[in-house]
C-alpha cells in the first residue's frame, strides 16, 4: 500500500482527493488513525468497509463517502486494488487520452493481466466494452455510479503501465482533470453498467432539447422571423448602427443626449457580428427571443451537471426552468433584459455561488474572471441584477466555514466577482450612478401592469404573456420541503428569500421613467426568476437527497439499488403532469403579446431622406396612454437603446408639450418642432393629420405612410440639422419668442448640409446677428470656435446650440468634447482585454 501512495506522489499529475478503504476488522466507517504505512504519505481519509465487500462495492462505498465529504470533486475516478501499483507516469497518460479521446467513457491501463475488470480491449490500445466492475487502473467518469449506468467505449492506453507488487489497501482517488461527459461511441458488444450509460447520457439532454424546441416552436409561431419588435422591444439596429451608438459620445435622440448609450449594444454587437449575413444584432436578439426556452433550459440543465441526482430529473427541472412563467411573459412583452437574465442566470448563479463559498482549488482566477463576466452581461440588460447577484456572493462568502479555504483566496475571488463587472460596464456605471430609474427600470423601461399578490405567488410578473400555472413550481417545492425537508435546502430558501425581497424592492422603488412620465415601478421578472430558481433548486435538493440516500443493503449487508416501486412512478407521472401544465399555459398565454416579426417602421424614402439630411423623425405616442411617451430620433428611426438614453433636462417634458399641441393642429408648435430639425412627424393610430393639413396646409405635407398604416407628415418650413438663420430670426430666439414661420423660408433661412454633433462651415458675408443653430439641446461639453477662435455657446429657444456668426466670411465650427467618455471606453478596453486573457485556456497542464 505505502508503495501504491509513493507511486502516487512522484507523477507528474497528482490526486486532488485520496481515500484508502480497509477490510480491516472493526466497526464500518470512517477511520480517524491513519495506518502506520502511510504516515508519510499524504491522504485525505480511511474509510473501513466490512471484510466480505468485495471491490466494485467498495470502490461505491467510497464513492459515495467522498460526494458526501467534500464539494470540489472533479469528473474522475482512478480505483487501485490490491497488487497493483501505477507507474509514476500512469496516470499522467490516461489523462492525456481522456483529453484527446473524449468519447471514451473509461480509459484502462495496459498491465500484463488483469484483476477484475471492466471487460476486455485490445492489449494494443485498441477498445471495447465496459462491464460492472471498474478494473484497477482504470480511469472512470464519476457519473459511472450515478446509475443506472452508462455506455461507452473502454480504451486501452499502452502508455499507461501497472506493476504487480502486493498491496493491502484500496484506494478511492479524484484527479483534477475535468472532461467533459463523453458520447459513446464503437462496436455495440458487451453489456451491463457501462453498455448502458450511453443511452442514459443523451437520452435526457435530447428528450429536453426536443421538448422545450417543441414549446418554443408552438409559442412562437405568429412571430416567427430574424427581425422581432413589439411591446417593449424596439427594431434594433444593423451592426454598424449598434457600433455607432455605443461608441458615440453624443446620440440625437429627445433632441440630442451626451448620456452613455447602454452596454447591453456592445453585447449585441460582439455577439450578433458572426450572425452579419443573418441580420446581425437584430438576428441575435430574433434567437434569443425565440429560443429562450430550450437556451434556459439547457443552460439549467449544465449548471447543475455537478449535482447527484439521475439525469432524467435534471432534464425535468431543467425543461421547468425554462418554462418560468416570468420568462414567457418577458417574450410576449419584448422585454429582452429579462429574456437574457432567463438564459444565463443558472450558470452565472452557480459561479457566483462558488466563488464566494468555495473552494475553488484549481484556476481560482479564471473562474471568477469568468463569472464576473456573466454577471456583466446580465447586468448590462438588467442592472438589477448585479445588486441581487452581489448579494448571493457576499452571503455564500460569509457563511462559508474557514476550514473550507483560504480567506484571501475567496476574498480575492469575491473581490473580482464585485468590482470586474463594473469594470467591464465602465461607460455606463456613471450614468445608472446618475439615474437610479435605469436600475429599477432597465433597458426593457418600467413595468405596464401592477400585478397582484395572487399573481405574484404563481410567479406571474402581470402583463402580457403572465399566467397562473407557475403556481406547479411553488407547490413542488412545499411537497419536497414537507417530505423530504434538509439543511441543504436553506441556500435555495434564501435564494426565495432574496428574489421575494427583490420582488418587493422593484415594486415599491417607483421612479421616474427616462424617457419621462409618471413614476412607475419595475417590472418583477428579474426577481421572480430568482424566486423560480430557488424553488426549483429545494426540488432538486430533495431528489439529491434521496439519490445520497436510496442505496439499501440486502441480508449480507451489501448496497443494493432500490427497485422502482410504485410511488416513484407515482412521483415521476406526476411530475410529467406538472411539466404539460407549465407548458400548456405558457403556450396558451404566450402567445398573445405584441412582439411580431417586423419591417422597417418608415418607408424606403423617407428613411433615405432621413439618413442624408440627418434631421429628426417626431414619433407620437398614444394620446391615451400616459405611459408612451413621444420619441424624437435624428437621422433614423427610433432603435433598441434608445429609451435607456437620458435626456438632458426637461427634453421629456417639451416633447409632450409638442405632441399636445401638434394634435391639436397649432401652428406654433410645427414651426418649434421643425427649428429643431424635425422633417417628417408620425401620428399615433386613428389619427389622420386631415385636421393639421387644413390648419396649416403651408407647413405640413402628406408624406408615405408606415408599415403598420399610421399617417406621416412632412414639415415643409426651411430648416435643417444646421440652419443659419437671420438677425431677426435669431433675436426672437434669444428673447423666448417661437419662431416666426414667414422667417422660415429662403434666404431668410438657410439649411447646411451638415450634422451634430461635429459641425464644420464656411459662413459667407451677411449681415450682422446671424446665428449658426443646431438640432442638439445644449448640455456641457459643447464646444466652438469662428475662425479658429473660442466663440461662446448661445442658447436658441432656450435650449439650442448655436454661435454667433460675424458679419464677413469666416470658418465656424461647434462640436461636443467627448474626451471624457473616451476615457471611460479605454478604461473598459482595459478591462475587457484582462478578461480575456486571464479566459484564454492555459497550455500548461493544471497539476
Amino acid at each position: 500500500m505505502s508503495e501504491t501512495l509513493s507511486a502516487l506522489r512522484s507523477g507528474p499529475v497528482r490526486p486532488r482527493r485520496v481515500l484508502l478503504v480497509t477490510t480491516v476488522s472493526g466497526t464500518p466507517g470512517i477511520v480517524t488513525d491513519v495506518p502506520d504505512e502511510v504516515e508519510h504519505v499524504a491522504v485525505d481519509g480511511v474509510l473501513r468497509v466490512s471484510a466480505d465487500t468485495d471491490d466494485a462495492e467498495a470502490v461505491a462505498c467510497a464513492v459515495d463517502h467522498a460526494r458526501q465529504r467534500w464539494d470540489d470533486l472533479g469528473d474522475w475516478v482512478w480505483p487501485l486494488y490490491d497488487g497493483r501499483v501505477p507507474a509514476p507516469d500512469c496516470l499522467a497518460s490516461l489523462v492525456e487520452a481522456a483529453e484527446t479521446a473524449p468519447s471514451t467513457a473509461v480509459l484502462a491501463p495496459f498491465p500484463g493481466e488483469r484483476n477484475g475488470g471492466i471487460g476486455k480491449s485490445d492489449r494494443d490500445g485498441g477498445s471495447g466494452r465496459a462491464s460492472d466492475v471498474p478494473e484497477s487502473g482504470a480511469l472512470v467518469p464519476l457519473a459511472f455510479w450515478d446509475g443506472p449506468g452508462t455506455d461507452g467505449p473502454l480504451l486501452c492506453v499502452p502508455r499507461a503501465r501497472l506493476q504487480g507488487l502486493p498491496a493491502g489497501e484500496d484506494q478511492k482517488r479524484q484527479s483534477t482533470v475535468v472532461a467533459e461527459d463523453p458520447a459513446g461511441s464503437g462496436d455495440e458488444r458487451g453489456g451491463g453498467r457501462l453498455s448502458r450509460l450511453v443511452r442514459t447520457r443523451w437520452s435526457p439532454p435530447v428528450a429536453l432539447l426536443v421538448a422545450s424546441a417543441v414549446v418554443a416552436v408552438v409559442l412562437n409561431s405568429g412571430r416567427f422571423g430574424l427581425d422581432l419588435a413589439g411591446g417593449a422591444l424596439l427594431p434594433v439596429g444593423d451592426l454598424g448602427q449598434v457600433w455607432r451608438e455605443y461608441l458615440g459620445a453624443w446620440h440625437g435622440v429627445s433632441g440630442g443626449t451626451a448620456s452613455a448609450a447602454p452596454t447591453a449594444l456592445a453585447v449585441l454587437g460582439v455577439l450578433g457580428a458572426p450572425l452579419e449575413p443573418l441580420g446581425g444584432p437584430a438576428a441575435l436578439v430574433a434567437l434569443l427571443v425565440l429560443g429562450d426556452v430550450p437556451l434556459a433550459a439547457l443552460s439549467a440543465y449544465l449548471a447543475m451537471r455537478r449535482i447527484r441526482v439521475g439525469r432524467w430529473v435534471r432534464t425535468g427541472l431543467a425543461v421547468a426552468y425554462g418554462l418560468l412563467p416570468p420568462a414567457t411573459a418577458a417574450v410576449a412583452s419584448g422585454r429582452l433584459d429579462v429574456v437574457v437574465v432567463h438564459i444565463l442566470l443558472p450558470l452565472v448563479l452557480v459561479g457566483t455561488v462558488a466563488v464566494g463559498y468555495g473552494p475553488v482549488r484549481s484556476r481560482r482566477v479564471y473562474r471568477s474572471v469568468a463569472t464576473a463576466l456573466g454577471v456583466a452581461v446580465l447586468s448590462a440588460f438588467a442592472p438589477f441584477t448585479y445588486l441581487l447577484l452581489t448579494v448571493v456572493g457576499v452571503i455564500a462568502f460569509v457563511v462559508a466555514p474557514p476550514w473550507r479555504e483560504r480567506l484571501a483566496r475567496r476574498a480575492g475571488g469575491l473581490a473580482v466577482l464585485v468590482l470586474l463587472p463594473l469594470a467591464l460596464l465602465l461607460p455606463w456605471v456613471p450614468t445608472l450612478v446618475a439615474r437610479p430609474a435605469l436600475v429599477v427600470h432597465g433597458v426593457g423601461g418600467p413595468a405596464t401592469a401592477e400585478p397582484s399578490v395572487g399573481q405574484l405567488l404563481t410567479l406571474d410578473p402581470g402583463g402580457p404573456g403572465g399566467s397562473p400555472v407557475g403556481v406547479v413550481v411553488l407547490l413542488a417545492a412545499v411537497v419536497a420541503l414537507v417530505v423530504r425537508r434538509s439543511v441543504r435546502m436553506v441556500p435555495a430558501g434564501g435564494l426565495v428569500v432574496l428574489g421575494a425581497l427583490g420582488v418587493v424592492a422593484l415594486s415599491s422603488a417607483e421612479a421616474i421613467p427616462v424617457r419621462g412620465g409618471a413614476p412607475a415601478p419595475g417590472f418583477v421578472g428579474v426577481p421572480l426568476l430568482f424566486v423560480g430558481a430557488g424553488l426549483l433548486a429545494i426540488v432538486l435538493v430533495a431528489c439529491a437527497e434521496r439519490s445520497a440516500g436510496g442505496r439499501e443493503r440486502d441480508s449480507s449487508g451489501t448496497s443494493v439499488r432500490p427497485h422502482r416501486s410504485v410511488g416513484v412512478r407515482v412521483v415521476a407521472a406526476a411530475a410529467a403532469v406538472a411539466l404539460l401544465v407549465l407548458a400548456v399555459g405558457d403556450v396558451l398565454a404566450g402567445r398573445g403579446g405584441s412582439v411580431r416579426k417586423t419591417s422597417e417602421l418608415l418607408a424606403p424614402s423617407v428613411n433615405a431622406e432621413l439618413a442624408a439630411t440627418g434631421r429628426g423623425v417626431f414619433v407620437l405616442g398614444d394620446p391615451d396612454d400616459p405611459d408612451d411617451m413621444p420619441r424624437l430620433t435624428a437621422g433614423r428611426a427610433p432603435k433598441f437603446g434608445d429609451d435607456a438614453l437620458v435626456p438632458v433636462g426637461n427634453a421629456p417634458s417639451r416633447l409632450a408639450t409638442w405632441q399636445q399641441q401638434l394634435l391639436a393642429a397649432s401652428r406654433e408648435a410645427v414651426t418649434a418642432v421643425a427649428a429643431a430639425g424635425v422633417l417628417f412627424v408620425v401620428l399615433p393610430e386613428g389619427e389622420d393629420g386631415a385636421r393639421l393639413l387644413r390648419e396649416a396646409d403651408d407647413l405640413v405635407a402628406p408624406a408615405p405612410a408606415t408599415a403598420d398604416g399610421r399617417t406621416v407628415l412632412r414639415l415643409t418650413p426651411t430648416a435643417g440639422a444646421v440652419t443659419l438663420v437671420s438677425s431677426e430670426q435669431a433675436r426672437r430666439s434669444v428673447n423666448g419668442q417661437p419662431p416666426d414661420a414667414e422667417l422660415m423660408t429662403s434666404p431668410a433661412a438657410v439649411a447646411v448640409e451638415a450634422t451634430p454633433p461635429d459641425v464644420g462651415v464656411r459662413v459667407s458675408e451677411g449681415p450682422e446677428g446671424r446665428l449658426l443653430v443646431l438640432s442638439a439641446v445644449y448640455e456641457p461639453g459643447w464646444r466652438a470656435t469662428v475662425d479658429g477662435e473660442t466663440a461662446p455657446i448661445v442658447l436658441a429657444w432656450g435650449r439650442q446650440v448655436a454661435v454667433a456668426v460675424p458679419p464677413e466670411s469666416a470658418e465656424v465650427r461647434v462640436w461636443f468634447d467627448g474626451d471624457r467618455y473616451d476615457l471611460l471606453l479605454l478604461g473598459q478596453l482595459g478591462a475587457v482585454l484582462f478578461t480575456v486573457l486571464t479566459m484564454v485556456p492555459s497550455l500548461r497542464r493544471v497539476r
